[in-house]
């Protein structure tokens, strides 16, 4: 039985940010595997985040794509921010996995195994043990995992933020391409949230994405259906070419994965809570996660923070939040529309990211109206 130093399963977004991380850290030489049922060729997601300038881990060898402006709408009322010292950045899937790829392979001490994780084992004070269904059993001293065992985040008592995107060529100019659509609210919103995400690459071209709040599961069919009235309904578009297709669900919840009982296996992406419960953007937390692990394990050879620590004070907001989506989503269009339009969108993205002050985050909040939150907070669900 082969023994690693690290094994990392699931290559997604967080898979693939730890091997980059660890491989730019004096911790390059371990004995590392990779283990994924897929070769991560494909472009299969869509990746965005804000920040001054291009996180490290941005690929470099493609244009790079931004936007400097942002707009949420309900009908055809639009808030439009500038994002001044911000820039809303975006990464396609496969340029990702192609570079880290490439980088992984100057390094013969990394390993990888197309395969899937059917089980994972742990005694105290013992190596990892992870059995898969085609090589067999490995074992290491620490495994990170973003494969999920447990069915607690994907149950019906949970909101998902279900989404289906297509990335479309139009034959008219459909899209201004100065400023990303956040949320189009085109619904009443009385019995559910859903809006439309809209990345503008040209006047004709633009990935759109349908997005819908939900407990229960829903049909591909059906969403695409949704994504379809929208182009010829709110862009008057008949004739378009469809080009790339998504489609996820990431859990919107407060709680959190259950942690393994043995300290040296760790969680990662999703599974490690580094989706933000309220808005489902996953990309920028991972990287603090992942370069927090390297640094912990660089500098103690071991891990506290199996998961991503949200502070106490985000984690109530984040509910706050979901607990409206969940009971009132007819009033949750005017408060993001009002988040954007009474504060300066930079502080608005800065405390989305959970990097302001309290007393920023309460300049900011005073500025809303407080009746909707105020019977959110007295009939109060964690969510």
């Amino acid at each position: 039985m082969v023994t690693y130093d690290y094994i990392i399963s699931g290559l997604g977004c967080a898979g693939l940010s730890l091997i980059y991380y660890l491989l730019d850290s004096p911790l390059r030489d371990k004995k590392i595997l990779l283990i994924d049922n897929s070769s991560k060729i494909e472009n299969d997601r869509t990746w965005c985040y804000w920040a001054e300038k291009p996180l490290k881990i941005h690929p470099k060898n493609t244009p790079l794509i931004f936007w400097d402006s942002i707009s949420i709408s309900k009908s055809k009322e639009a808030v439009i921010a500038d994002l001044e010292n911000l820039k809303y950045y975006h990464i396609k899937s496969s340029d990702f996995y192609s570079e880290v790829i490439e980088k992984i392979k100057k390094f013969p001490n990394v390993s990888f195994i197309k395969d899937s994780v059917e089980k994972i084992e742990s005694i105290t004070g013992k190596p990892v043990e992870v059995m898969t269904s085609k090589f067999g059993v490995f074992k290491s001293d620490f495994l990170f995992n973003s494969i999920s065992f447990s069915p607690s985040l994907n149950n019906s008592s949970v909101l998902k933020q279900s989404f289906v995107g297509w990335k479309v060529s139009c034959k008219n100019d459909c899209f201004d391409p100065s400023a990303v659509s956040l949320m189009h609210f085109v619904t009443d919103q009385e019995s559910k949230t859903d809006f439309f995400y809209v990345l503008p690459y040209s006047k004709k071209e633009a990935l759109i994405e349908y997005t819908l709040y939900t407990k229960s599961g829903v049909e591909i069919s059906e969403m695409e259906k949704k994504l379809s009235e929208y182009i010829e309904n709110e862009l008057g578009e008949s004739e378009y070419e469809i080009s790339f297709k998504e489609s996820g669900s990431i859990p919107m919840t407060t709680f959190e994965a259950p942690l393994h009982r043995e300290t040296n296996i760790i969680n990662l992406g999703t599974l490690a809570g580094c989706s933000k419960p309220s808005t489902g953007y996953t990309f920028y937390d991972i990287q603090k996660h992942c370069m927090s692990i390297v640094s912990e394990l660089r500098k103690t050879g071991t891990v506290s923070s199996r998961k991503w620590n949200r502070k106490p004070r985000f984690r109530f907001y984040d509910n706050i939040i979901l607990n409206i989506a969940v009971k009132w989503p007819t009033a949750l269009p005017d408060i993001f529309r009002q988040m954007f339009s009474n504060n300066q969108a930079n502080l608005v993205l800065k405390f989305l990211h959970e990097e302001t002050s309290f007393w920023e985050e309460i300049g900011l909040l005073s500025r809303l109206k407080f009746s909707i939150f105020l019977k959110s907070l007295l009939n109060y669900e964690r969510h």
